[in-house]
């Protein structure tokens, strides 16, 4: 059995905080609706369960180190972006209760999220297992620029939202944006940590086997940060007296339906 190394601290302090995010993620889906909560919170408790999976992959080294376990390791970490993104573009939706924003940028964006998930498991499962260890292919790379694009269209869709809302904003409006914003410049970091990975040979931004302070800082603490804020503003913004929990879209058969009856009448 191997000693516990400083990664593998870093490993037990996500074991640590992820629950939490958890629970507080399936609070919120809760408060907002299951089923309309669905397309919203669903990302952050997926996020922490994937954290919670990729760091018992990472002590499982501790004792049994071989490339498929990195692998599994490479696949936590990179598919843990799609859900983290995709959270955010989820409060976009519960910030803008009266469809402001055309409804089809959030179903695009949520689209594209799952379109550079599947790449990017695509492309870590696929990777050359000759190699002692992992790295970034082509469909990696097109995955993290779609989840770059994501973010950018998500920075511009909040900031045009606020400028719309501002002088009428109730207060869990208010708390939704305020965890954005705090919540970018971190997630910045992040995904500049995992793009310098991918798209450079700096072994420094190895996901694997990199520099453990730079992924500490710019990957694990930033994550945390950022999904700590959001988890904190999100309990407060649906705890308070004006929160409007989202309205359910209605489906193609009832709207069907619907016209039918006003048809007839």
């Amino acid at each position: 059995m191997g000693a516990v190394t400083y990664r593998d601290g870093i490993a037990i302090l996500q074991l640590i905080v992820f629950p939490f995010v958890v629970a507080a993620a399936l609070f919120i889906w809760k408060r907002t609706g299951w089923r309309i909560g669905s397309k919203i919170w669903r990302f952050a408790v997926t996020l922490g369960l994937i954290r919670i999976a990729g760091s018992i992959c990472s002590l499982l080294t501790i004792s049994h180190d071989s490339y498929n376990v990195e692998v599994a390791v490479a696949v936590c970490e990179l598919i843990g972006i799609a859900p983290l993104l995709l959270t955010y573009v989820g409060i976009l939706r519960q910030i803008d209760m009266d469809q402001r924003m055309n409804p089809r940028l959030v179903k695009l964006l949520t689209l594209a999220g799952f379109i550079a998930l599947a790449l990017g498991i695509a492309g870590v499962s696929t990777a050359d297992d000759s190699n002692t260890t992992y790295h970034a292919d082509g469909m990696v790379k097109a995955s993290m620029g779609i989840f770059l694009a994501i973010f950018v269209i998500v920075i511009l869709a909040c900031g045009w939202l606020y400028a719309d809302l501002r002088y009428h904003m109730r207060v869990f409006q208010k708390r939704l944006f305020l965890a954005s914003f705090l919540s970018y410049p971190f997630l910045l970091v992040r995904l500049i940590y995992s793009a310098i990975g991918d798209y450079t040979t700096n072994h420094d931004f190895s996901v694997i086997d990199g520099n453990a302070t730079l992924y500490l800082c710019m990957s694990v603490l930033e994550e945390i940060i950022a999904i700590g804020l959001t988890m904190i503003l999100g309990l407060s913004a649906v705890m308070q007296r004006d929160f409007v929990k989202l309205a359910q879209e209605p489906s193609p058969e009832r709207t069907g339906l619907r016209h039918d009856m006003d048809v007839a009448v």
